[in-house]
């Protein structure tokens, strides 16, 4: 008998190529990857990886064991499910990964739309950004992923995860209202010498701020960071600085800032709900996935300051910023 982490390790090389990606995937240290798969190997009896110039590969044994691990994983799912049912009557509840602006947004209508069909989800909801999240579902830790990337970075792409876009946003430059360069028509270059606000280091907002500004011609000057978009519209508004924020953020507050499209290079945010792929077959997990296509697909459309019927205390103008 071998250990299903094991092989999930096995699994992630793949589908990465190399045992650093998988240890980065996994939050291991290469040698303890190496390990855990030497040990897989004593497991199995049979050699698995071998190496090729510099190269390490799959086996022929090894091949075969992936192509068999999705099956395995996807057994172990059903066979949890129908235990639980056994144990408790019920599926149990989802553990659920999410972050602030979505959770707020989207958390509460898809449970109520599960009530109003008559099929209620129990959850437990975990904080998360999207770099933390991801690997927790490839763990088991957590059944569900809200997760938000930015145009113009490529879809995200996890062994062993299925994603189901939601909708997608536009970020606005939001600026104190009273700010001298809160006006249009404004190279992007105008706001190199401003002080930014921004996610943590580590999350995908950060990155794709840091390379809006770098892609513009300048390193923004990071004063302050947060995940959270609504503690920076505060900041924003008692002039520590300038940010990007999502739109449907400022659609639930009403901060007295002034907000800007980037006309030339606009930046959106995409949303959708990840999943283990052996685990897509899961009930809750199929009812809950759904509820939430439900409940957010006019978003697309609506997500727009003056469309939603709330936005920023200035009334929601927007202006076109050039760069």
């Amino acid at each position: 008998m071998f250990d299903l982490r094991r092989l999930r390790l096995l699994s992630h090389f793949a589908s990465l190529g190399t045992v650093s990606a998988v240890a980065k995937s996994a939050q291991l240290t290469p040698s303890a990857v190496s390990q855990q798969l030497a040990t897989l190997e004593k497991e199995i009896g049979m050699p698995l990886l071998e190496r090729k110039g510099r190269q390490l590969t799959l086996t022929e044994a090894g091949r075969a064991l992936v192509s068999s691990a999705e099956r395995i994983f996807a057994e172990v799912e059903r066979a949890k499910t129908e235990l639980t049912h056994l144990r408790d009557g019920v599926e149990g509840a989802v553990q659920l990964a999410s972050f602030p602006s979505v959770s707020r947004l989207a958390v509460p209508q898809a449970l109520a739309f599960c009530v109003n069909e008559g099929r209620p989800v129990e959850i437990g909801l975990h904080e998360m950004e999207a770099h933390e999240s991801l690997p927790a579902l490839r763990r088991g830790e957590i059944d569900l992923a809200l997760v938000d990337e930015y145009d113009p970075s490529p879809a995200l792409v996890e062994p062993g995860t299925e994603f189901t876009p939601l909708f997608s946003e536009q970020m606005y430059l939001v600026l104190p209202t009273k700010h001298p360069l809160a006006r249009p028509a404004l190279p992007m270059t105008a706001y190199a010498a401003e002080p930014w606000l921004t996610c943590q280091v580590g999350t995908l907002c950060h990155a794709a701020m840091v390379s809006a500004c770098v892609g513009a011609g300048f390193t923004p000057e990071i004063a302050y960071m947060s995940n959270d978009f609504t503690i920076m519209l505060a900041m924003i508004e008692a002039g520590l600085g300038i940010g990007l924020v999502p739109a449907i953020t400022i659609a639930q507050t009403r901060y007295d800032v002034r907000c800007l499209v980037l006309a030339e290079r606009p930046l959106r945010r995409r949303i959708s709900v990840a999943v283990r792929s052996a685990a897509r077959s899961r009930p809750t997990l199929r009812r809950l996935i759904n509820a939430f296509t439900a409940v957010t697909a006019n978003l697309d459309d609506t997500v727009r300051l003056g469309t939603t019927g709330a936005g920023p205390a200035d009334g929601g103008r927007v202006t076109a910023l050039h760069h």
